[in-house]
């Protein structure tokens, strides 16, 4: 049996390190946003994998993860 464990953590990122995780956390969010939508066009969710992983040029995992909340 898998056992999960969560831990809480505040981030004190760097400038730069800022600005990187604030544009990741743009393209996931416009990237859930364009699945909603394409989801109430009738698309299925196999087609906008591989659809929005090219149009956001998000890894596989967070690009399902936009799909499947």
């Amino acid at each position: 049996m898998k056992q999960i464990i969560t831990i809480q953590a505040r981030l004190f990122p760097k400038k730069e390190e800022k600005e990187c995780l604030d544009n990741l956390m743009r393209k996931w969010n416009s990237c859930k946003r364009c699945a909603y939508n394409r989801l109430l066009e009738g698309k299925t969710r196999k087609e906008l994998k591989k659809e929005l992983q090219q149009m956001f040029n998000l890894w596989l995992k967070a690009t399902v993860s936009s799909i499947a909340w």
